[in-house]
């Protein structure tokens, strides 16, 4: 049996249930480290099977020029599965093992944090990962692919294949199933784990950052930096659940706004017919903003100055970005942070991990490091 994730419903939960949706944060006797108990009394979106014990993640406060910086560093949750991917698994996973999918295919790039993540959680939840990559198969396989090899069955794609990526899942998809024991049932995730679930683990995060000791509901900025977008919709989605004075940057790095903007609607409206009523329209009521990056390029492009401002984040505040990812929002982030000086309003980044991608970097120019 295969399962095509953007055919799956989940039952909408009840008219009276409905009602608690939007998230209320409160002031009580609650924790930090009392995550559950909270999640199950605020909201029927929080009551679930989760990946992570906890939504807590470190919070660094990283003096740039005049101002303060804040970073969530879910780049360290987690030894392989650190950065955005492990929020959008967050519960996306659970409720695929609890269909009773015993196989996951998904796909990526040679070095696809997002193959690496999903081979990770799979192997550690006895779900065997099947794995997509586009190109040839590396010499010297390192950084995320090189953990992808290790957790998950990967098998290579021909570029022209993989632009098609509906057709090269389906393909692959029946060829699995078809040498796959009776009993197995396959989920198919789309490549960066761009489905309704994902959005989940994001609000699960605003959540909990909203808590009063944790930083508040006072106004702020969250930066991001975006391939699919579905990190940024996530937490604005959230942040519009919960009526928080909060805004979303995402930086664009893998389309033009027209992408992200279809993205956007795509997402809101499946989540809304899985885990709403089905009637609710988004549209552009979330507090997301899409930007271009500080310095825009195409897609996948690296500078060799991108690799000595990594090395400089790095040495001088001992935080590891990656110049295709994480350094954009970084740059954004000190961007924002002049602009936002004169304002009543802190700027936070959300880092998405992705360091381990340097490694592919170095393999393609070892005079850089």
């Amino acid at each position: 049996m295969i399962s095509f994730s953007q055919f799956v419903t989940c039952k909408p939960i009840s008219r009276n249930a409905r009602r608690c949706v939007q998230l209320r944060y409160r002031a009580d006797h609650s924790t930090v480290g009392d995550t559950h108990a909270v999640e199950s009394s605020q909201s029927p979106l929080l009551n679930r099977a989760w990946l992570l014990k906890t939504p807590n993640t470190e919070i660094r406060k990283v003096a740039l020029g005049t101002g303060q910086l804040l970073v969530l560093q879910d780049d360290l949750l987690h030894p392989i599965l650190g950065g955005n991917k492990v929020r959008k698994l967050d519960a996306l996973l659970p409720e695929v093992k609890a269909s009773g999918c015993t196989d996951l295919l998904t796909c990526g790039g040679l070095q696809s944090a997002h193959t690496a993540a999903v081979a990770a959680a799979c192997a550690e939840q006895g779900i065997r990962a099947h794995l997509l990559v586009r190109g040839e198969r590396p010499a010297v396989p390192t950084g995320f692919h090189l953990l992808a090899r290790m957790y998950g069955q990967v098998t290579y794609v021909k570029r022209s294949e993989y632009a098609d990526r509906k057709a090269m899942m389906t393909k692959h998809a029946n060829i699995i199933s078809g040498s796959a024991p009776p009993d197995s049932k396959l989920h198919v995730l789309p490549e960066g784990g761009c489905e309704p679930a994902a959005l989940l683990g994001c609000i699960r995060l605003v959540h909990w950052l909203a808590q009063p000791e944790v930083i508040g509901p006072h106004p702020l900025t969250l930066i991001v930096d975006c391939g699919t977008g579905t990190t940024a919709i996530g937490l604005a989605l959230g942040m519009h659940l919960a009526g928080l004075q909060w805004r979303v940057r995402g930086i664009m790095l893998a389309g033009p706004l027209s992408y992200y903007h279809e993205q956007q609607t795509m997402l809101t409206s499946a989540f809304a017919a899985n885990y709403m009523s089905g009637t609710e329209v988004f549209g552009n009521m979330l507090p997301l903003d899409w930007v271009e990056r500080p310095r825009p390029r195409r897609f996948g492009k690296v500078f060799h100055e991108d690799v000595i401002a990594c090395q400089q984040v790095a040495q001088e505040h001992g935080i590891l970005v990656d110049p295709i990812y994480s350094l954009a929002a970084w740059e954004a982030a000190a961007q924002a942070l002049q602009i936002q000086q004169s304002r009543n309003s802190r700027v936070v980044m959300l880092h998405t991990g992705g360091a381990l991608g340097l490694q592919g970097v170095a393999q393609r120019h070892p005079d850089w490091f």
